[in-house]
């Protein structure tokens, strides 16, 4: 189940997942896809968000730390998630080879790295749900802040306010020199 998300947009997972309703969560999506999550304290990786990989039979499996915060963890799932559906189910047809040039002179890293904070953002606030609810929430409260909108979509997608504010940001739905307010 999980190949059919090769280069598949969050929110197109979501749709052949009918998963329609904030939260979204990503443990829900993964098991929905038949993907294995590891959660167990792994005393080398307490450095580490999250990793993802492929066993000897081809199947993925990825690991979260169980330390950190659960909106941590569920971002960094989505995150790991952004990777299979980009990164790894793609290659395992056509095989990425790294060379000296796209492993020391160029941002690749860098750019796969936000392709997967960004295809995280999107599975875990999808624009019309998100939208939507900004919506009813002005309807209660006509004079809506940009603080009060974090904390209220915060608590509604279960994701950090720190999260909210960068998905808000890059929507433009706050302006760009607008500051963290927490």
């Amino acid at each position: 189940m999980y190949k059919e998300i090769k280069n598949k947009t969050p929110y197109e997972i979501l749709d052949m997942l009918e998963m329609k309703e904030a939260p979204f969560n990503p443990f829900e999506v993964a098991r929905k896809l038949n993907i294995r999550v590891e959660t167990t304290l792994d005393y080398d990786k307490l450095d580490t968000e999250g990793q993802i990989s492929v066993n000897e039979s081809g199947e993925p499996i990825i690991w979260i730390n169980p330390i950190k915060s659960e909106e941590r963890q569920r971002f960094t799932l989505a995150h790991e998630l952004g990777h299979l559906a980009n990164d790894i189910l793609p290659s395992l047809d056509d095989p990425i080879i790294d060379r000296y040039e796209t492993l020391y002179r160029s941002n690749a890293y860098g750019g796969i790295e936000t392709k997967a904070n960004q295809f995280a953002a999107m599975l875990l606030m999808p624009l019309k749900p998100l939208e939507d609810f900004i919506q009813e929430c002005r309807k209660d409260n006509p004079k809506l802040t940009a603080k009060e909108a974090i904390l209220l979509i915060s608590s509604k997608f279960e994701v950090s306010k720190q999260a909210v504010f960068h998905r808000l940001q890059n929507l433009d739905l706050i302006k760009k020199d607008y500051s963290y307010p927490f």
